[in-house]
């Protein structure tokens, strides 16, 4: 005997509770102003020289890195972006807590000069939180990123993996191409890198290592 499958075509959905759990770092993005991005630029102008070649610090294969020495300016501008990762981080974990936010201090600030064949092989950094901004995006690269017809991020993109393996039921990796004023905030030991470009011009970005110096019941650093 032959039974027909039932229609609820015209019954709404059964309603059915469930949760979930938001999984993985958290990966913060904003866009600071065009003020601040001249003030990075400008920062960064003085200590683009061979004394503060910073290099042999550094995983990337690009042929300008240099230290930042004196940070205030460039900190002061950027303080309100980390206190809004705390602020986010917290919302995103849920935590209750009515402790004050912990406080950050920077331990190492450095800007990178990236040209055509440059690149960063994956790798992580040192510390609590990483950061890196882009104050300047040369139009040839935003043209070139245009033209890429390829699956990955392409040319010049920068790309987050976290967990093992691919499979279309969970995410292992992020990829962002990222435009002027772009800023990222993430967990140190994140793993990361950036994919070399072919076309003429200079990219510009700044990178810092950030480490916790106070912590509340939530504590951050457990976490991660």
């Amino acid at each position: 005997m032959r039974m027909k499958e039932p229609t609820n075509s015209s019954k709404k959905p059964q309603r059915i509770n469930y949760k979930f759990w938001y999984w993985g770092p958290f990966l913060y993005h904003t866009q600071v102003t065009s003020q601040e991005c001249k003030l990075i630029l400008k920062e960064g102008k003085k200590y683009r020289k061979k004394s503060n070649d910073y290099r042999h610090e550094l995983a990337g294969h690009l042929t300008e890195e240099y230290k930042i020495k004196n940070q205030k300016k460039i900190l002061q501008s950027l303080s309100k972006y980390f206190e809004s990762y705390v602020i986010g981080y917290r919302k995103w974990r849920y935590a209750k807590t009515t402790d004050a936010p912990p406080s950050l201090r920077v331990s190492s600030l450095w800007i990178n000069y990236m040209k055509a064949g440059d690149f960063n092989p994956p790798h992580h950094h040192s510390g609590d939180l990483s950061f890196v901004l882009f104050p300047a995006v040369p139009k040839q690269l935003i043209q070139e990123k245009k033209k890429y017809v390829g699956t990955s991020g392409g040319p010049g993109a920068i790309s987050w993996e976290y967990g093992e393996g691919k499979d279309s039921h969970y995410i292992t990796a992020v990829d962002h191409f990222p435009t002027t004023g772009d800023l990222f905030i993430f967990p140190a030991a994140l793993k990361h890198w950036v994919f070399p470009f072919k076309s003429k011009g200079e990219r510009v970005s700044l990178s810092g290592n950030l480490t916790y110096e106070s912590l509340g019941k939530d504590n951050f650093r457990a976490f991660y």
